[in-house]
C-alpha cells in the first residue's frame, strides 16, 4: 500500500522560507499584514503552496475569534437568477479564505430558524442576507450592527448595507424597447410589492412607459410559474387587450408562455413576451425568449467583498453595481400587428 504523507506543518513552511516561525504564522493566517514585506509575504505563501500547507481551522478559529464561514440567505433556490449570484459569492469567498453555508429563506420562520443555527450558535463570521422583504420586521435583528451583514438584490428599508443593481433602469430599457418596435398598449406582470427589486422594476416601467405615452397595465403575482400562468390570463383579459407584456422574472415568463401555447397565442405575432433575468435556459425554449440581462455574476462577488470587509473591520456601505442592463433579443419581441 501506497504511503500516506502527513501534512505539511507550520514549523516546516518557515524553514523552506526561511523565516521565524512567528512570521510565517502571520503571514498564513492574514496575507496582507502590513509588518512583513512584501517579497517575504510571497516566500511564505510560496512555500506554502509547494509543501501543500493547510492551515488548521479549529486553530485559527480560536486564535482569531472567527470561524472562517459566512451566511449566505437565499430566497428560492428554484428561481434561476438566483444561481450565479449564490456560484460567484462562493466563489469569492472560497478566493478570500472563508467557505459559505447556504439557507434557503421562503418566509419569517425560515429565516428565524436560519439565523438562530448561523448567527445565535456562532457558527458564521457575517450573513449576505439576499431574501428580504419590505418591512419584514425579522430583518431589524441586524440594526445595531452587531452582526456584520449585508443586503444584496433586495435592499433593506434603511441605508448602508445594501448590494444592488441597476434595476429601475431595466424597467426603463424594458418600457423604451417595447415602445421603439411600436408597441402602445402594454402589460406588466409584477413580482410582490413588498420585494424591493420587483418594486424598482416596476417604478422602472411605469414612469418611462408614460414618458413615451404608453397606456399601461400592471398585475401583481408571486414569482413562480403558476403565478405567472395566471397573471397571464388576467392581462390579457382586458379589452382591449395588451400587445406587449414585460415580465418580472423568468419563473413568471415561463408561466406566462404555457398560457399564451394553452390560449392559441402566437409569440411574437399576437402578443410580444419580454423577460426580466436572462438565463441560458432562455435560448433553448419552444419559443426562445428575449431577456433583460442583469450583473448576477457579479453580484455575488460583491456582496461578499462588502461583508469581509465588514467582518475585517471596515465601515458598512451602500454599493451599485454600475453595470448597464441590456436587452438580449431572441426573437420573443417584434412590431405589433396592424
Amino acid at each position: 500500500m501506497a504511503e500516506t504523507r502527513r501534512p505539511a506543518r507550520l514549523h516546516e513552511v518557515a524553514r523552506e522560507a526561511g523565516v521565524h516561525v512567528s512570521t510565517a504564522s502571520r503571514v498564513i493566517n492574514d496575507a496582507h499584514d502590513a509588518s512583513v514585506r512584501p517579497e517575504t509575504r510571497e516566500r511564505i505563501l510560496a512555500a506554502a503552496r509547494k509543501l501543500s500547507y493547510r492551515p488548521n481551522a479549529m486553530a485559527r478559529g480560536l486564535r482569531l475569534s472567527t470561524t472562517g464561514a459566512i451566511g449566505f440567505l437565499v430566497p428560492s433556490l428554484r428561481n434561476p437568477a438566483n444561481s450565479p449570484i449564490a456560484r460567484s459569492a462562493v466563489a469569492r469567498a472560497w478566493e478570500r479564505g472563508y467557505v459559505v453555508l447556504l439557507a434557503e429563506d421562503s418566509g419569517d420562520e425560515a429565516a428565524q430558524g436560519a439565523y438562530e443555527r448561523l448567527v445565535v450558535q456562532h457558527r458564521i463570521d457575517g450573513l449576505v442576507i439576499q431574501s428580504a422583504r419590505m418591512g419584514a420586521p425579522f430583518f431589524d435583528h441586524f440594526d445595531d450592527g452587531h452582526v456584520p451583514c449585508v443586503f444584496v438584490d433586495r435592499a433593506y428599508t434603511r441605508p448602508g448595507r445594501n448590494v444592488t443593481m441597476r434595476d429601475e433602469d431595466a424597467g426603463r430599457l424594458a418600457a423604451d424597447h417595447l415602445a421603439d418596435l411600436g408597441h402602445v398598449r402594454v402589460g406588466h406582470i409584477a413580482g410582490p410589492s413588498d420585494l424591493d427589486t420587483t418594486e424598482r422594476r416596476r417604478r422602472g416601467f411605469v414612469a418611462r412607459a408614460a414618458e413615451r405615452g404608453l397606456q399601461v397595465s400592471v398585475h401583481e403575482a408571486l414569482l413562480d410559474e403558476r403565478a405567472g400562468l395566471d397573471a397571464y390570463a388576467a392581462i390579457t383579459a382586458g379589452d382591449p387587450a395588451p400587445t406587449a407584456l414585460y415580465v418580472a422574472n423568468f419563473n413568471q415568463a415561463i408561466g406566462a408562455l404555457a398560457g399564451a401555447r394553452a390560449a392559441g397565442i402566437r409569440i411574437p405575432a399576437d402578443i410580444s413576451l419580454l423577460s426580466h433575468d436572462d438565463d441560458p435556459l432562455a435560448e433553448f425554449l419552444e419559443v426562445p425568449l428575449t431577456a433583460i440581462d442583469m450583473p448576477l455574476g457579479r453580484l455575488g462577488a460583491v456582496a461578499v467583498d462588502a461583508l469581509i470587509d465588514q467582518i475585517e473591520g471596515g465601515e458598512p456601505r451602500d454599493r451599485l453595481l454600475e453595470e448597464a442592463p441590456r436587452i438580449v433579443d431572441r426573437g420573443s419581441t417584434g412590431a405589433p400587428r396592424r
